[in-house]
This record gives structure tokens, C-alpha cells and sequence, in this order.
């Protein structure tokens, strides 16, 4: 090597961008960077890196910089103090994020709690028999068993009310206490067979057989939401249903706890002949359907349910057959897969008028359905003084007896409110539901604050509105 070649070596060794390794091989040209972080070919010039930009490391040397691998660009030293400072501070900060998220966590389901849980969801694309053990898994527990006096019944729990839990049953459940005070009806609720709570009476009427329960719970209690705002349709007086539609009736079958039985619907609107309650006597006819799903003794204020989950209508009739009672061991039996539920068309507007009430019976306004020649029945609004009857599908009233004289006979009705008394089904079949139409008028009252009360008629080929200020929409 010539002298200018060993000058040029030494400038190299001194300015090189790349460390020397401990041990083994200097690296190649090849391996070598360069300060603007490129590989140069082998045609290009190699330029020597400006002193000072990258520091070179010995094996006896160390630089508090460092924090790993060879070297390190040259900076602003950072302490290990500071580095444990921000650690602490950070754990500090998470600390408090997570009391605050316990906090907020605790509130949130103690608000929950007050106010019930949203009711569990339905799959509705399996197969019929997996919807009804859904329907069972999710409705079975709202579901409570009713002792007053002698009798046993059944009831569902439709939300929380503050420390209070609202069961909506039957009338006739409590018929010994509507007739002697002292006797108080008590509430099991499911899965707690050693307990049952007193409760207090909201309220009852005794013409559609509705009557709603206030029972004081514990916090930790957990309750379905059915008649709540995250509830969608669960409860709701508009549900609709159709002929053969699968549903499921659950509550406390003969006094043996709460059991489940699936039917169908055998009959979507129907009037009924049943005794009055409560020692008035005599007989009433009743809007109902009818269904093959089992509503044995006990379950009177259980529910029916759709393959949705939907409350549907209130368990509260069963057909006894009485033929052959008066002779040599005749016996009174129950008629086979024959139960009649009252619909929530009814049941809604009386349950609502019942919570809104000052307590004991509540007067509603009263809707008289009765059976005639038609094959759907009368339906008669006494308030108004306004009695109607079925002909030809058509709802055509036929006497006017009260102080207002707009509505006259042979006026066909065709909507009460938004609600289209006739409906045309396929162009072929018309129907009525009268269930539906007498539910309609029930949602109107003297007290309420909502739209006055409007019935569309047509008389010959004009269409004629009457609004009757006196009763207003009250649900």
C-alpha cells in the first residue's frame, strides 16, 4: 500500500457510519450506510458521513443514552427518574378511571334493577317446536303463582315500580278478597318456593275479569320488562294474530307450579257466555279467543304467548261440559283442548285504566257485546246511546236512544278513531274482529286528556265524522 492509499484507509476507519463489531470480521462495503440512511451502488462515490452525526462504540464503552442495540442517535438525555414519574403517573390515572367505571357500573344496574330488564328476544326463524322452548325459557319467569283465600291462580309480572313489582291477573283471582278485605291475596314469584309475599290490590273489574297487583320486591330481584319502553310490541293493544298460529299458555297449572302447554289458535275473535262476578248474578257475554292451548285450573291470569314472545292475551276461561251431571254418575268434565284467553285489545285499555285509577273497582267505559243472528254479534256503546249489530259484516247501527242525534239508524260505522271497523282481506273475504273494534272504544273516557273520541260512518254513499268531546283517548 502507498502512502496516499493508507491516508485514504485511516480517513475511512475514522468516519465510518457503521460500528466496528465486537470480535469477528470488519463489515463489508456492502453492509456499510451512509448518513442520509442510503446503500450505495458500487459506481457511486462514497462519501464519508459528517463528523459527530453518529458515534461509534467501543466494547469498554457506555452512553446513559442508550437503551438498547449498538448506538443510539445523539440527544437530550432523558433521566430514569422522569421515566418512573410517568409511570406512576399513568398508573395513577387508570386507577381513577377504574373507580370511576366501578362507580358509574353499580349506579347503571341499580337503575336497571328499579326499573326491570329488557325482556329476553325470541328467535323467529327456527322451527316451531325450538320457538316454543324459547318462548318457555324467556316467559316462564315472569310468571307467578296467586293464593287468596281458598283459591289459586296465576299472574304476570309486567314491570317494577320502583321498589314494587306490577302483577296483572285475573278478577276472578281474587273474588274472596273483592267480597272480605281481610282476606289478601299473596304472590310467588318463580324459582322462590319457600316465599310468598304480601301484596297490595291496585285495582279490578269485575265485567272483563282484569285485576292488577302491587308487591313489594327486593332490589336484587330480577324482572322482565313487558309492559316497558325498550319493550317494543311484547305488550301492546294492537298485536294481531291469525288462525292456526302457534302460541303457548303458561301458568300454574292445577295448583302444581308454573308449566308451559303450546296450541294453537282455534278461533281469533268470538263472544262468550259466562256468570257475572262477585255476587251480582245473572250472565254476561264477553269478547274472547279461542285457542287449544291448555288453560287448566290454576292458570286463570297466566299468559298466552305468541312464538314471538308477545303477550297475547290473559288465560282466563275453560269450557266445562255438563251433560249427564244430573244422572247415575254423570260427572262435570273439562272439554278437550277448548281455552278461551281475553285478548290484550281488551285486557291493555282495562289494565292501563286500572293503574291509572284511585284503587277498587274502576268504572271504564262500559261496552255491551252480545249474541245474535249474525255470526259476529251486537255491539252496543250505552254511553252514547248507540246500539249497533253486525249485518253482512257491516257494523249498522239500529237504535239511537241517547241526546246526541248525529249518528242515525242503518249508519254503517267504519272507523273509530284510525281503527277500520271492516277490513278487506283478499278482495274476496271481508272480516271483523269485534275483540278489536269493543278494545278500541274501551281506550276512551270521560277523564281522559287525549283526541276526543271520532266515529266515521257512511250513510248511503257520504262519509260522515262525529267527534264526541265528552270522552277522549285515556291509555
Amino acid at each position: 500500500m502507498d502512502e496516499q492509499e493508507k491516508i485514504n484507509q485511516d480517513i475511512t476507519d475514522e468516519n465510518s457510519n457503521v460500528p466496528a463489531p465486537i470480535g469477528g470480521d470488519p463489515p463489508s462495503d456492502e453492509l456499510m450506510l451512509v448518513a442520509d440512511g442510503e446503500l450505495p451502488t458500487d459506481k457511486e462515490e462514497r462519501t464519508p458521513a459528517e463528523p459527530d452525526a453518529i458515534t461509534m462504540y467501543e466494547a469498554d464503552q457506555t452512553d446513559n443514552t442508550m437503551h438498547g442495540g449498538y448506538a443510539s442517535v445523539k440527544g437530550t438525555p432523558v433521566s430514569a427518574r422522569r421515566d418512573n414519574k410517568l409511570v406512576w403517573i399513568v398508573i395513577a390515572i387508570m386507577t381513577v378511571m377504574c373507580i370511576a367505571v366501578g362507580i358509574c357500573s353499580a349506579v347503571i344496574t341499580a337503575r336497571l334493577v328499579q326499573k326491570g330488564i329488557k325482556p329476553a328476544e325470541i328467535n323467529t326463524n327456527g322451527v316451531v317446536q325450538q320457538n316454543v322452548a324459547a318462548v318457555v325459557t324467556a316467559r316462564k319467569s315472569s310468571i307467578v303463582e296467586i293464593r287468596c283465600g281458598t283459591l289459586t291462580s296465576s299472574g304476570i309480572v309486567m314491570k317494577r315500580d320502583g321498589k314494587n313489582a306490577i302483577v296483572l291477573t285475573n278478577a276472578h283471582a281474587i273474588a274472596q278478597y273483592v267480597s272480605n278485605t281481610a282476606v289478601e291475596p299473596r304472590v310467588r314469584f318463580y324459582g322462590y318456593d319457600d316465599y310468598f309475599a304480601d301484596v297490595d290490590v291496585v285495582g279490578y273489574d269485575g265485567h272483563y275479569d282484569v285485576a292488577v297487583l302491587s308487591v313489594a320486591v327486593d332490589d336484587d330481584l330480577v324482572i322482565s320488562d313487558l309492559d316497558g319502553a325498550e319493550s317494543g310490541d311484547v305488550f301492546s293493544p294492537d298485536v294481531d294474530f291469525l288462525e292456526g298460529d302457534y302460541v303457548v299458555s303458561i301458568g300454574n297449572a292445577m295448583s302444581m307450579g308454573v308449566a308451559a302447554y303450546d296450541g294453537i289458535i282455534s278461533r281469533k275473535s268470538e263472544l262468550l257466555e259466562c256468570s257475572e262476578l262477585f255476587g251480582v248474578g245473572g250472565r254476561k257475554v264477553v269478547p274472547v279467543f279461542r285457542t287449544t292451548a291448555v288453560i287448566n285450573a290454576g292458570m286463570s291470569g297466566g299468559g298466552v304467548f305468541d312464538m314471538s314472545g308477545r303477550l297475547i292475551g290473559l288465560g282466563t276461561y275453560r269450557m266445562s261440559n255438563t251433560a249427564g251431571v244430573d244422572t247415575d254418575g254423570g260427572v262435570e268434565t273439562d272439554v278437550e283442548n277448548t281455552g278461551f284467553a281475553t285478548p290484550m285489545s281488551i285486557v291493555y285499555p282495562v289494565y292501563k285504566r286500572i293503574l291509572a285509577s284511585e284503587g277498587g273497582a274502576v268504572g271504564l267505559f262500559t261496552v255491551n257485546v252480545g249474541k245474535t243472528t249474525s255470526a259476529i254479534g251486537r255491539l252496543d256503546m250505552p254511553m252514547l246511546g248507540i246500539n249497533c249489530e253486525y249485518k253482512g259484516f257491516n257494523l249498522t247501527v239500529t237504535n239511537v236512544n241517547g241526546d246526541d242525534k248525529r249518528i242515525k239508524p242503518d249508519d254503517v260505522i267504519t272507523k273509530i278513531g284510525d281503527y277500520t271497523v271492516t277490513k278487506q282481506a283478499d278482495g274476496l273475504n271481508a272480516y271483523s274482529d269485534i275483540c278489536a273494534v269493543a278494545g278500541q272504544l274501551l281506550r276512551y273516557h270521560r277523564q281522559g286528556s287525549g283526541k276526543a273520541l271520532a266515529i266515521t260512518v257512511m250513510r248511503g254513499d257520504a262519509k260522515l265524522t262525529f267527534t264526541f268531546d265528552g270522552f277522549k283517548y285515556a291509555i
